[in-house]
C-alpha cells in the first residue's frame, strides 16, 4: 500500500514539473501560433489581454484568412481581428505592432465590401495611414513594408488606374515596398509570394516577374507553420503559371476571398 502511495505521490509531482502552474499565455499562444493552430493563438492571445495580446490575436486571425481559403466564414473572421486590431489600439495608443496589426485585418475586411462602399467608409485609408505610421516608426519593419506593398498592388487590382490616383498607389511603389521587405528579411517567403499573386492578379503581362518571385519563394526553407502555409499556396499558383489565365482567374480568387 505504501509503495502505490509513492509511486502515485511521484506521479503527481512529475506532473506538475512538466506543466508549469502559471504557463505564460501569450508563450502559449506563441506557440500555439508556431504550430498553425490559429484560433487557440488568438483565444490565448486574447485572454492575455493588454495591447500585445490583441495585437497578436488579431494577427492570428489575419494568419489564418491568409491561409485557410475555405474557412466557411471569414467575414465573420475579420471583423473578430478588426475588433481585436481597435482594442490593441485602444489600450495603447502610441502600439505601432496596433497599428500594423490592424492595417491587416482591415485590408480582409475591405475584402467584403465593394471598392466604393470600401472607399466611402474610410477602410483603405486608415489602412494606409496605419502603414504609413508605422513605417515612419520602424522603418526595419519587414512586416509593413510587405503589407505595404499588397495596400498598393490591391488598389491596382480593384481600383485601376482610376483607384490609384484617388489614393496616390502605384504599381511601382508596391515593387518597392516588396523588395524592401524582402532585404529586411531574405529567409520569409512571404513577401515573395504575395508580390507573384499581387502581380498576377493585375495583369498576365507580369506573368514572368510572378513567376520569378515564386521561383525564389520555393526556394526557402518555413520557419513556422505559417511559412509553411504560405509555400503550399505558392506550390499551387507555382503549378498554373504556364497557363497565365488560369494562374490569374487563381490569384484573383485568392484575393477576393
Amino acid at each position: 500500500m505504501r509503495s502505490t502511495l509513492t509511486l502515485l505521490g511521484l506521479t503527481i509531482l512529475a506532473l506538475l514539473w512538466a506543466v508549469p502552474a502559471h504557463a505564460d499565455p501569450m508563450d502559449q499562444a506563441r506557440q500555439a501560433y508556431q504550430a498553425g493552430d490559429w484560433q487557440e493563438a488568438a483565444r490565448l492571445a486574447g485572454e492575455a489581454g493588454g495591447a500585445e495580446g490583441h495585437a497578436w490575436a488579431a494577427g492570428s486571425l489575419v494568419a489564418q484568412l491568409m491561409l485557410e481559403a475555405d474557412y466557411p466564414d471569414r467575414e465573420t473572421l475579420a471583423e473578430q481581428a478588426v475588433e481585436h486590431g481597435e482594442m490593441a489600439l485602444r489600450l495603447d495608443p502610441d502600439s505601432i505592432e496596433a497599428r500594423w496589426r490592424l492595417a491587416g485585418a482591415l485590408g480582409f475586411q475591405g475584402r467584403y465590401m465593394s471598392g466604393w462602399r470600401a472607399y466611402l467608409r474610410g477602410v483603405p485609408q486608415r489602412g494606409c495611414d496605419l502603414l504609413q505610421d508605422t513605417l515612419n516608426a520602424e522603418p526595419d519593419n519587414a512586416w509593413a513594408w510587405g503589407m505595404w506593398g499588397a495596400w498598393n498592388l490591391e488598389v491596382a487590382r480593384r481600383g485601376g488606374r482610376r483607384g490609384m490616383r484617388a489614393l496616390d498607389a502605384s504599381i511601382e511603389e508596391g515593387l518597392a515596398a516588396y523588395e524592401t521587405a524582402i532585404a529586411l528579411d531574405p529567409d520569409n517567403p512571404s513577401p515573395h509570394y504575395f508580390k507573384a499573386v499581387g502581380l498576377i492578379a493585375i495583369d498576365t503581362d507580369y506573368a514572368a516577374d510572378a513567376r520569378s518571385a515564386l521561383d525564389a519563394a520555393l526556394a526557402l526553407e518555413p520557419r513556422d507553420a505559417f511559412e509553411a502555409g504560405i509555400l503550399d499556396e505558392a506550390r499551387r499558383l507555382s503549378a498554373l503559371m504556364d497557363r497565365p489565365r488560369q494562374a490569374q482567374r487563381w490569384a484573383n480568387q485568392r484575393m477576393r476571398i
